[in-house]
C-alpha cells in the first residue's frame, strides 16, 4: 500500500516533474509508489537496457524499489486506451491503493503523455467498480478508487491550482533527474556526450534550464524556492478551515 501513487508515461516523467513532492511527502513519513506505464525504448538516445539502468539509479535516489515502482510494459509511442492496459492499470491502483493519485495533464506536446492521462483517467473510475474483476498474484484484489486525484504539468504551460514547495528537496531531485543522463543535461553538471547520439528537445541544457526556470518561478509564487505545480480533476479541494492554508 502506498499514500500516494505517481503514474507516468516514461521512466523519468516522475523524476522530471514530481519527484520533488515525492521526496517531501517521504521526508513527512509518506509511503509513495510510482508506476511507469512504458521503458521509453521508443526514445531517439539511449537504449531499452541503459534506460533500465538509468532508472534503478533513480529509485536508489528516491528510495524506491522494484516492490514499489512497477513498469506495466506497454509498448513506448502505443500507449492505447484498451481493455488489456486499462485493467493493468486497474492492478496497480489496487494494489498500491493510494489515497491520491498524481497522472499527466490532459494536453501535452508529447502524445504519449496525452495518452496516459487518459488511459488513468478510465483506469481510476473502473478501479472503484466491483464488477471489473482483476487478480494480482493469482489473487483477486478488492476495488479501490482514491480520494484525490490529480495532474501534474509537463512540457504544456498550465496555471497551477496549487503549488507544493519542494525547496528543501530540489538538489536531491536534479540527483534523481541527473541519474538519466542519457536523456538530459543538467546545468552546472558534467555532460555525458554520447557518440553517434543526437541532439534532442529534451537533451538540450536550454531544456532543462527553463525547467529549473519554472520551478524556481512556482517557488517564488508560494513564498519558497522552488516549487511543483498540480491541477485538480475532481473538483474543489475541501480546506477544513482559513489557518489550515497558512
Amino acid at each position: 500500500m502506498a499514500d500516494i501513487l505517481a503514474i507516468a508515461a516514461h521512466p523519468d516523467d516522475v523524476e522530471l516533474n514530481v519527484a520533488g513532492t515525492l521526496l517531501k511527502s517521504l521526508a513527512a513519513g509518506r509511503s509513495i509508489a510510482i508506476c511507469d506505464l512504458t521503458a521509453g525504448e521508443r526514445g531517439s538516445r539511449g537504449s531499452a537496457d541503459l534506460r533500465r539502468a538509468e532508472c534503478d539509479a533513480a529509485n536508489a535516489v528516491l528510495g524506491v524499489d522494484a516492490s514499489t515502482r512497477w513498469n506495466l510494459g506497454i509498448p513506448d509511442g502505443d500507449i492505447a486506451v484498451s481493455k488489456e492496459n486499462i485493467l493493468a492499470v486497474v492492478r496497480a491502483i489496487r494494489h498500491f491503493r493510494p489515497a491520491v493519485l498524481l497522472f499527466p495533464g490532459e494536453r501535452d506536446r508529447h502524445p504519449d503523455h496525452e495518452h496516459a492521462h487518459r488511459l488513468v483517467r478510465e483506469a481510476y473510475f473502473d478501479a472503484g467498480l466491483r464488477h471489473v474483476h482483476t487478480e494480482h498474484d493469482g489473487v483477486a484484489q478488492a476495488p479501490h478508487r482514491p480520494e484525490r486525484i490529480y495532474t501534474f504539468i509537463q512540457r504544456y504551460e498550465r496555471e497551477p491550482d496549487f503549488i507544493i514547495d519542494i525547496s528543501e528537496h530540489f538538489e536531491r531531485k536534479l540527483d534523481a533527474i541527473g541519474a538519466y543522463a542519457s536523456q538530459f543535461t543538467i546545468p552546472g553538471r558534467e555532460r555525458q556526450v554520447r557518440e553517434g547520439e543526437p541532439e534532442t528537445f529534451i537533451s538540450s541544457p536550454e531544456f532543462m534550464e527553463y525547467y529549473i526556470a519554472r520551478m524556481r518561478q512556482w517557488g517564488f509564487l508560494v513564498g519558497g524556492r522552488y516549487g511543483e505545480g498540480f491541477n485538480t480533476v475532481s473538483g474543489p479541494v475541501k480546506v477544513e478551515g482559513l489557518m489550515e492554508t497558512v
